[in-house]
């Protein structure tokens, strides 16, 4: 059985959804994290990433495209507590912090 690769794992999907990757660097003195998100619909695709002073979190590309409850796309994906670091694909990532 064939294994892939990550890269080409993601490169043959045409829908990878949300992800997390949590591991260390190369040469094992750091923590490396990395996240993304994709959307069907066009709420979903309406957000984009931005910095916040506390981590990172999606917020809409367009606030006028924003239809019904908007807790599922719109959220805090990435928190920093001291030297912690708190990653997740929703609303949780609050919850834990």
């Amino acid at each position: 059985m064939k294994t892939l690769s990550l890269k080409d794992e993601l490169q043959n999907n045409p829908y990878p959804g949300r992800g997390i990757i949590a591991g260390k660097s190369a040469d094992g003195k750091y923590a490396v994290s990395a996240y993304w998100t994709m959307g069907r619909s066009a709420g979903s695709r309406n957000r984009v990433f931005v910095t916040d002073g506390e981590g990172i979190r999606t917020q809409a590309f367009d606030p006028s495209l924003i239809a019904g409850d908007p807790s599922l796309i719109i959220y805090a994906a990435v928190r920093v507590l001291g030297k912690n670091l708190i990653v997740t694909n929703g609303d949780q990532t609050d919850t834990i912090f």
